[in-house]
């Protein structure tokens, strides 16, 4: 396709990543589908290993693009396993490569769109549209979708909300011979070597000799020796090929963002706030999101229409996060306690589509003491902007 900037687009994506690509597949599936899209993508990762895992009772605007798909799930402790066994939920896992794949393919059949490589030096508002700068071109646009993000960039206010990260390092390794359980994933493994609570592996297995190994940490570590010692003490892999690598890092807070960055531009993916504060799980709710937007523009003209997120849900991510940051070494019983009874609601509860009924009878065997201490520092540290690190509270 060749530049066009003199063209007048409907929509411009700043961002060729999960957000800006489903949404791009998303407005091509809907009643937007003869409206023009610009896709800036600045990314350049085509064949870097990156998986998206999520959970769901039903098929997803991506259901096409899944690769591999459990019912059956562990949860580890030192205590022992955790079977368990879903009823109407499915964690699935698809690839970042394909989803990218396929949305270019769909935007290069239609001459109407256009992507073009390179970063968006800056986007201004003109009037009843924008201008978007990119290798020293300019492109215009009714309407902005960004979903451009840097930690560093990240402005949250400490005194009021959270402020943790959790760190991804995953290896795709591949055994000499059949070792894996390819029907059955492991969600949290806490067998770590790590301080109690602060790391968890999950292992997904794609077949009975290949699985990816992801390691989350709430700290910094190297990963290597952890990787290794897990590997082969744990798992019990004599010997395994590394084939592939991933690695990350997402903020967990429960800071509310704005989805108006000015008139004519919306926030999308992580700068509007879809990655959950107390999981790190995103996909899901970053099609919803994409989803509103579809609905808000095809009704009302605008991407700004979307029901606001539950100030229940995040009070509920705030005390998690309190826990996490202060007493991480009752995380794995709190979460082996949430799965013991119905799995599924857990996953719901974790999604945010349980009703208050489910929340109730999921909270109601968790000890209660170390929430309602989580809850008192949380409400305490709103009044009046208190913030003890984890050190200074365990001595």
């Amino acid at each position: 396709m060749n530049d066009r900037p003199s063209s007048l687009f409907d929509y411009c994506i700043v961002g060729a990543g999960v957000s800006g690509l489903a949404l791009a597949l998303q407005m091509m599936d809907s009643a937007l589908s003869d409206r023009s899209i610009l896709l800036v993508d600045g990314a350049h990762d085509d064949d870097a290993l990156r998986t998206l895992s999520f959970w769901s009772p039903r098929p997803t605007a991506l259901d096409a693009l899944v690769r591999h798909r459990w019912s059956s799930l562990v949860l580890q402790s030192n205590d022992g396993p955790a079977r368990i066994e879903l009823a109407s939920e499915q964690y699935q896992t698809l690839f970042f490569a394909d989803l990218q794949r396929e949305a270019k393919r769909r935007l290069a059949e239609r001459s109407a769109h256009l992507v073009i490589e390179g970063r968006a030096e800056r986007v201004e508002e003109r009037g009843d549209h924008c201008e978007i700068h990119v290798n020293g071109a300019i492109y215009r646009a009714r309407w902005v979708f960004d979903s451009r993000f840097k930690r560093g960039e990240l402005s949250v206010d400490t005194t009021k909300w959270h402020a943790l990260e959790q760190r991804f390092r995953g290896w795709v390794v591949r055994a000499e011979r059949d070792h894996f359980e390819p029907e059955r994933a492991t969600l949290m493994d806490f067998r770590t070597g790590l301080p109690a609570g602060t790391a968890f592996f999950y292992v997904l297995p794609f077949s009975p000799r290949e699985a990816l190994v992801e390691l989350v940490t709430l700290d910094p570590v190297d990963p290597e020796p952890v990787f290794e010692k897990y590997l082969a003490s744990v798992l019990g892999l004599d010997w395994y090929e590394i084939v592939a690598r991933e690695a990350g890092v997402s903020p967990m807070t429960e800071q509310p963002f704005d989805l108006r960055v000015s008139e004519h531009v919306r926030a999308i993916g992580i700068p509007a706030g879809r990655l959950k504060a107390s999981t790190g799980y995103a996909l899901t709710r970053i099609l919803e999101d994409n989803a509103a937007i579809v609905r808000s523009l095809s009704v009302f003209g605008h991407p700004f229409e979307r029901q606001d997120d539950s100030s229940f849900y995040r009070a509920l991510d705030a005390v998690m996060l309190e826990l996490w940051q202060r007493e991480p070494a009752r995380v794995p019983a709190i979460f082996e306690a949430m799965f013991s009874r119905s799995p599924d609601r857990a996953l719901r509860f974790l999604d945010e589509r349980a009703s208050l009924r489910e929340v109730l009878a999921l909270i109601a065997p968790l000890p209660p003491a170390p929430f309602i201490r989580a809850m008192l520092r949380w409400i305490g540290r709103r009044l009046d902007g208190a913030l003890p690190d984890r050190a200074s509270s365990e001595r």
